[in-house]
């Protein structure tokens, strides 16, 4: 029963959606008839097929700067005795866990044609490269998903056993030689998951490229635009653009999942790599690298925050200090953060119930429907937002079931998207747990749910409470289905923050986003301070 039950929610929130979407992508075109006109449209038109070249190049390049940074980040943090490990580990999960949108409008506020420190170079002499465009995408990409790279790799290493360098180091191997013979081979599968998980995210952002693209258009922006035009949209071609973007998602974390069992190594680190003694020049170089990175990935965030508390202009912001921001958001955000609350609420408690049911089927019952379940969760993570966004638009849009522009089709999809955190949170855990206590219970004459209930999730608390979190964290920043989905009774702080953005009044928007920063941070410093969670837990 409750695996049917589970099922249902999965097929008519995303499969049906997902299929809805690649179905009116084929609706048969009004000048050929064929039913890949817009397919053919799309590829003969190089304003279309621009836009997918386009999100590859930022991607791919995002993805090996990412890499680049990440990599000898993690290495130096975790085997250099550098100054302020800790608060390196705490920025990088607040930087990670920071909604990408405000970083890239607060780089606008420092960078932009009117920024403050554009105005501030430009006073003495020297011309700054502009933050709008390709590069500035992959400038900011590269410092929001950097973490990835770091936490991952970061977990990668401490997998490690200390004799692995140990034996290099006693044939004589140097230090560089010693991590690029022996320890980077073991490190191949952080390594891939990290980059393609920045691919992915970068691949599908809608925020930052509407915000920096101007002129410079990605797939995204392509097919927001293309279904909330001022002439109505046209949601046969954002159907087609969507089935281009969710293919290219998924071919990426099949890639991730193939190349982590093509490359997994089965490690135990009785003894992990320890931290290094070294010179001090090493020392200090290698801990000015990483606060030059974690002071640049902080920097919007700060530029934020100060932001909120400084008199503005429309973007032009005067070094003066006022409360006015907040004073002038008091009288809008009820609306705005009460939907946000309540959504978020609403969703994280779904996801927790259901995806604790779903992670006991896989763990407890395997078989082939426990096995497509597992596929098919997973398979949620692929889906970009905007592309569910359109999905149950198309699907939900007529009675009985006309949810679009509700609260519940908000709810819906938010549980939809964040469904994986719990499920893998949950999941990892009872594959830790032995049997026999259930077991145990049962043949005492507890009924499978009872024992569920008072044996099984007693023994998850800990893991479900961690999946909470993290789902409340990551869904209360969500912008891209929101923007799809939402009306103007159902708008977000995300929404409220974006608008302002677009609309240039920079010192609201930053008393805004300092709000959602709190919303955000706040449920994981109950994560690592009262559960005592490692900071890779957030991926």
């Amino acid at each position: 029963m409750v695996t049917a039950i589970v099922l249902v929610l999965i097929v008519g929130l995303l499969l049906v959606p997902v299929a809805n979407i690649v179905g009116v992508s084929l609706s048969a075109g009004a000048k050929t008839g064929s039913i890949f006109e817009n397919y053919v449209n799309f590829f003969s038109e190089r304003f279309y097929y621009q836009t997918l070249v386009n999100s590859f190049w930022v991607s791919i390049w995002a993805m090996i700067f990412a890499v680049c940074l990440g990599v000898p980040a993690a290495y130096f943090v975790n085997r250099y005795e550098i100054w302020g490990r800790g608060f390196v580990r705490a920025a990088v999960v607040l930087t990670f866990v920071s909604p990408p949108f405000i970083g890239s409008y607060s780089w606008v506020v420092l960078f932009g044609r009117s920024g403050v420190l554009t105005q501030f170079f430009n006073s003495i002499g020297v011309s700054l490269p502009s933050i709008y465009g390709a590069s500035g995408i992959i400038f900011v990409f590269t410092l929001q998903f950097f973490p990835f790279v770091f936490l991952l790799v970061s977990s990668g290493l401490k997998s490690i056993d200390q004799s692995v360098e140990d034996a290099a180091r006693n044939l004589g191997s140097s230090e560089f030689r010693t991590f690029r013979t022996a320890i980077a081979p073991l490190l191949v599968p952080s390594i891939t998951t990290s980059a393609l998980l920045v691919f992915i995210a970068s691949f599908t952002d809608l925020g930052t490229p509407i915000i920096l693209g101007e002129r410079f258009r990605v797939l995204p922006v392509l097919i927001y635009g293309e279904f909330v035009n001022e002439f109505g949209g046209r949601p046969v071609l954002a159907s087609a653009l969507s089935v281009l973007l969710l293919s290219v998602t998924t071919g990426a974390l099949l890639l991730q999942r193939w190349l982590s069992a093509r490359f997994s190594y089965a490690t135990s680190a009785i003894r992990p790599l320890q931290v290094q003694e070294q010179p001090r020049g090493k020392r200090i170089a290698a801990t000015a690298f990483v606060f030059l990175l974690i002071g640049f990935a902080l920097l919007p965030l700060v530029n934020i925050v100060v932001s909120s508390f400084l008199k503005s202009n429309g973007p032009v912001l005067v070094a003066s200090f006022t409360l006015d921001n907040y004073a002038r958001i008091l009288d809008r955000i009820s609306l705005p953060l009460w939907n946000t609350l309540f959504y978020t609420t609403v969703a994280t408690l779904l996801c927790a119930v259901i995806g604790t049911a779903i992670a006991y089927i896989i763990v407890r019952r395997p078989g082939p429907v426990s096995s497509l379940l597992d596929t098919v969760v997973m398979f949620s993570y692929a889906v970009p937002g905007i592309v569910l966004g359109v999905g149950l638009v198309v699907t939900y849009h007529e009675p009985p079931f006309a949810l679009t522009g509700t609260a519940t089709i908000l709810i819906l999809a938010y549980f939809i998207r964040r469904l994986p955190f719990s499920v893998r949170s949950s999941v990892s855990m009872l594959q830790q747990i032995s049997r026999d206590t259930e077991d145990a219970s049962i043949n005492l004459g507890a009924g499978p749910g009872r024992t569920f209930a008072k044996i099984t999730v007693p023994l998850l608390a800990t893991a479900i409470l961690s999946g909470a979190l993290l789902t409340w964290s990551n869904t209360i920043r969500e912008l891209s289905a929101t923007l799809i989905l939402q009306s103007g009774t159902t708008t977000t702080v995300a929404i409220e923050i974006f608008n302002e953005v677009v609309n240039g009044n920079f010192g609201v928007a930053s008393a805004l986003g300092t709000v959602l920063i709190l919303l955000t941070f706040l449920p994981l410093v109950v994560l690592f301070t009262l559960l005592g969670k490692k900071e890779e837990a957030l991926v």
